[in-house]
């Protein structure tokens, strides 16, 4: 079996849609919901343990994180903050079993959350529209309101075949072999 831990609910949704579409059969994993990726770099967090009992029927791990803003006060923020820390906690982890990470970002590996992944894969032209509407509300619109405002309702109107899910679908087709 592999686990995906993910950040939260969101996260679980877009995996759970993204995993039907390349044909993986549900009993083939589970998700462990840390409620924040802040929880996800806790070694002592109570999910871990979950985890370390059930490691004789894991084989995988993948570890599933938004990038962020490296603007953010807090220390584990940006792509390479981001990846540094989860290269640390996968050493620190010591589980014997194959772990890997995804992390979401908005296409330069500087930044991003989920949110900023999917808008990634819309047509030039949502883009462009989009972008305009940014430019003339009066309030900084961050990525997450735009998708909860205008794309969640529709529950993923992406085309996963999108090359930006590339990456993604690549390395789910590998932990999976």
């Amino acid at each position: 079996m592999v686990v995906i831990v993910t950040e939260g609910k969101s996260d679980i949704e877009f995996f759970e849609e993204f995993l039907k579409e390349l044909d993986i059969s549900r009993e083939r994993y589970e998700f462990k919901n840390f409620e924040g990726k802040d929880n996800i770099f806790k070694l002592n967090y109570s999910i871990y343990n979950e985890i370390e009992k059930e490691l004789d029927i894991i084989d995988k791990l993948l570890i599933v994180v938004d990038a962020d803003d490296s603007k953010d006060s807090s220390p584990i923020r940006g792509y390479k903050a981001t990846e540094d820390q989860l290269k640390e906690l996968i050493t620190n982890l010591d589980f014997k079993i194959d772990i890997d990470y995804f992390i979401f970002h908005n296409g330069d590996k500087e930044s991003g959350y989920l949110e900023s992944y999917l808008l990634s894969v819309l047509d030039d032209e949502q883009k462009v529209c989009i972008e305009e509407f940014k430019k003339c509300y009066r309030y900084n619109l961050s990525d997450k309101f735009v998708f909860n405002t205008f794309y969640k309702q529709k529950k993923y109107p992406f085309d996963f075949s999108h090359q930006n899910f590339n990456e993604l679908k690549e390395k789910l087709i590998n932990l999976f072999e």
